[in-house]
C-alpha cells in the first residue's frame, strides 16, 4: 500500500520544478500554470469522498485498480497535451486516479490493524505520502534539465502501469464480502454528518489537514521563490526537498518508535503542532526582517515537516479508529479534509501573490497555527502525554 500510495503520489511533486517551463511553453500566466497544481489536489480531495463508499461496497482492489487505470490514462493525456487546457483537464482526471490509493491505503490499514500498531502503520504509508512529493522534485529537476517537462508526465505513465501490475500480483482483499456496506446515499450523507459532528474525530482531522496544507504551500510557492527570486537552479531546487524529505522521515521515525511507548497519541499530536506553529512563525519572521537566504527558509521549514512527521499518522490513526466499521467512510472524510488543506493553500499563495516570499512564509505561519489551535480547541490539551 505504501508503495502504490507513493506512485501516486508523485504526480504532486515530479513536475512542480517543470512549472515555470510549462508556463514558458505555451505562453500561459502562472496563475494559469499553478490551476494544474491546486485542481489536481482539490479534485484529489473531492474524489474521495466517492471512492471511500465506493471502496466499503465493492471492496479494496478492484478499487485501487481502477484508480490505477485512470491515472495511467490521464498521465498519458498530459504528455502529449497540445495546450493548457487539455493539460489542465488532463491533471484534473489524473488526481481522481492518485486519489483512489491514498483513501483506500488507510482503509486498509484499518481493516488490519488498531490502536498504536494502526498508527504505527499508517507512519509508513504517511511517510511515503510526503517523500513522494518532496523527493519529486529532486527527481523532477534533473528530468526537466535533461528531457523536458513532458518526460516527466511519460515517466509517471510508466510509474502507472507499475502500479496496476504490482496491484495484480501483490494487493489481497482486506475487505470480506460479509463485511462490504452496500453504496446508500442516504445513509452515507448522514455518516459523514455524524463525523462533521464529532467534535474528536474533527480535532485529529482538522491538525491534518492545517499540518499538511503545509506542504501544498510548499509545493505550489517554493519553486517561484527558489527559482525566480533566489536565482537557483531546477536540479538544486530538487535538491532542497531532500531537506524536507529527511525532516518528515525523522518525524515519522520518531512517531514509529515512541507512539504508544513512550507517548500516548494526543500528546504527539500536540508535540508536531507545536513544531508547525515554531517553524511557520520563524519562517515568516525571517521573510519579514528581510533576511531572505535558502538558509532561513529551509531551517524553518526543516522544524515545520518533523512535526508534520509526529502529528500526521498519529491524527489520522486516531481519527480513522473512531470508527472501525466505516473505516472506508471515514478515511474519505479525512482524506477530504487532508487534501482540501493542500488545494486551499496553495490557491491561497497564488491569491496572495504566488512569485513573492511573503505570500509563501505567510501561509506556512498561518496553518502551523492552525494546526495547533484547532486541536487544542476541539480535543484540548491531553491530561498526560504517557500511554
Amino acid at each position: 500500500m505504501a508503495a502504490l500510495t507513493g506512485m501516486g503520489q508523485l504526480g504532486v511533486g515530479l513536475y512542480t520544478p517543470s512549472m515555470p517551463a510549462i508556463g514558458d511553453h505555451f505562453g500561459a500566466n502562472d496563475d494559469q500554470v499553478r490551476l494544474t497544481f491546486s485542481l489536481f489536489i482539490l479534485t484529489l480531495a473531492c474524489a474521495q469522498l466517492v471512492v471511500g463508499p465506493l471502496s466499503d461496497h465493492f471492496g479494496r482492489k478492484i478499487s485501487i485498480q481502477i484508480g490505477n487505470l485512470i491515472f495511467v490514462l490521464s498521465s498519458a493525456v498530459c504528455a502529449f497535451a497540445p495546450g493548457i487546457g487539455i493539460l489542465i483537464t488532463a491533471r484534473i482526471a489524473q488526481g481522481v486516479g492518485a486519489c483512489v490509493p491514498v483513501v483506500v491505503s488507510r482503509a486498509v490499514v484499518r481493516d488490519v490493524h488498531e490502536g498504536a500498531d494502526a498508527a504505527r502503520a499508517l507512519a509508513a504509508i504517511g511517510m511515503v505520502m510526503a517523500v513522494a512529493p518532496a523527493l519529486g522534485p529532486t527527481i523532477g529537476g534533473i528530468v526537466q534539465v535533461t528531457l523536458g517537462w513532458r518526460a516527466v508526465f511519460v515517466i509517471l505513465t510508466v510509474l502507472g502501469v507499475l502500479a496496476l501490475i504490482l496491484t495484480q500480483h501483490q494487493l489481497v482483499e482486506t475487505l470480506p464480502a460479509v463485511r462490504r456496506q452496500r453504496f446508500r446515499l442516504g445513509r452515507i450523507m448522514g455518516t459523514y454528518a455524524t463525523l462533521l459532528r464529532d467534535r474528536l474525530f474533527m480535532a485529529y482531522s482538522a491538525a491534518v489537514m492545517f499540518s499538511l496544507a503545509g506542504l501544498g504551500a510548499y509545493l505550489a510557492g517554493a519553486p517561484f521563490v527558489f527559482i525566480r527570486t533566489l536565482g537557483v537552479s531546477e536540479p538544486v531546487f530538487g535538491a532542497f526537498s531532500i531537506i524536507n524529505v529527511g525532516s518528515f522521515a525523522l518525524g515519522s521515525a520518531i512517531a514509529t518508535r515512541l507512539t504508544g511507548r513512550m507517548v500516548s497519541m494526543p500528546g504527539m499530536v500536540v508535540l508536531g503542532g507545536a513544531l508547525n506553529l515554531i517553524g511557520g512563525v520563524a519562517l515568516l519572521l525571517f521573510i519579514l526582517s528581510g533576511i531572505l537566504t535558502a538558509m532561513t527558509i529551509l531551517i524553518p521549514l526543516w522544524l515545520f515537516f518533523v512535526g508534520m512527521g509526529l502529528l500526521v499518522p498519529n491524527a489520522m490513526a486516531a481519527a480513522i479508529n473512531r470508527y472501525p466499521d466505516q473505516a472506508g467512510l471515514a478515511s474519505a472524510m479525512l482524506g477530504f479534509l487532508q487534501f482540501g488543506g493542500w488545494g486551499t493553500a496553495g490557491l491561497a499563495v497564488g491569491l496572495m501573490g504566488g512569485e513573492g516570499p511573503v505570500a509563501f512564509s505567510a501561509v506556512f505561519a498561518f496553518v502551523g497555527t492552525a494546526a495547533l489551535a484547532m486541536f487544542v480547541l476541539l480535543h484540548g490539551l491531553p491530561r498526560r502525554f504517557r500511554p
